[in-house]
């Protein structure tokens, strides 16, 4: 038996989780900010916003896009950006069954998201 492909319906994703069990200093942090805008650019798609959060093992980022994409772009994107190879299996698996909320990543109650890049209007 042949499973479906869940993502044609799920909503488009507008916000990209990455989840990175390490800590780097600030030079390092700002240049993923760049690579993350870089590899959006040749996907077609801009990043409004990256925020971070650090926590007990490193560092959350959300990445704020434009246009939205499917799930499944938006998860291969994810692994492209870095994001946590088991986290990634395992969000295909919800978005290929049809899960909704597939992109989970857990936070403190009350976290203070910290911004790193924001799009500059011209």
């Amino acid at each position: 038996m042949r499973r479906g492909n869940g993502s044609a319906s799920q909503p488009k994703e507008d916000l990209l989780k990455i989840d990175k069990d390490c800590f780097v200093e600030a030079d390092l942090e700002r240049e993923y900010a760049q690579t993350v805008v870089d590899t959006c650019r040749k996907h077609g798609i801009k990043v409004v916003w990256i925020k971070s959060t650090q926590t007990q093992h490193g560092t959350h980022f959300y990445i704020k896009t434009n246009p939205p994409v499917d799930a499944l772009t938006a998860n291969n994107l994810q692994y492209l950006l870095g994001d946590d190879s088991k986290r990634v299996a395992f969000n295909k698996a919800r978005v290929k069954s049809g899960l909704p909320g597939w992109n989970k990543l857990f936070e403190r109650p009350n976290v203070r998201l910290r911004t790193i890049y924001r799009l500059v209007k011209s």
